[in-house]
């Protein structure tokens, strides 16, 4: 069992490349739920239908081997990390991976673009809110 010290977290957004529909995101769960039970990795995701959110925590060689094949993965592109960080406590120790709701996807990224510090990942973050929900983005 891993101490605390030798857990992290991570958390990413995407944008989806292909159409993703339940029977794929269920798919997807059911996967991400065996993999992260053999590798001690808990979490959650949520998907809008173009935009991914998912927050990750478990030992470092774990979530780092992870992000690895989340970046070279064909479902989605522009992976932006939102945040990331070691000496951690598990907040999901339960959760292998759970799906969570559009707007609390919103809120996440909403939060993560107040604390953005480079331009690039304010114009993505920006990009993906725009995805999220573009009623409320339009430029009209």
């Amino acid at each position: 069992m891993p101490t605390r010290k030798d857990l992290v977290h991570m958390s990413y957004c995407s944008q989806a490349l292909l159409p993703i529909g339940q029977s794929d995101l269920d798919r997807l769960l059911q996967v991400s739920q065996h993999n992260n039970q053999r590798d001690g990795i808990t979490g959650l995701l949520t998907f809008s239908g173009e935009v991914f959110v998912q927050f990750l925590e478990g030992p470092s060689d774990a979530v780092s081997r992870l992000m690895g094949r989340i970046q070279g993965d064909a479902l989605h592109r522009d992976v932006i990390v939102l945040s990331e960080g070691a000496d951690h406590e598990r907040v999901l120790p339960g959760w292998d991976m759970e799906l969570v709701a559009r707007e609390e996807a919103h809120q996440v990224l909403r939060a993560a673009l107040g604390e953005a510090d480079r331009y690039d990942k304010v114009i993505g973050l920006s990009r993906l809110l725009a995805k999220l929900d573009p009623h409320r983005y339009s430029g009209g």
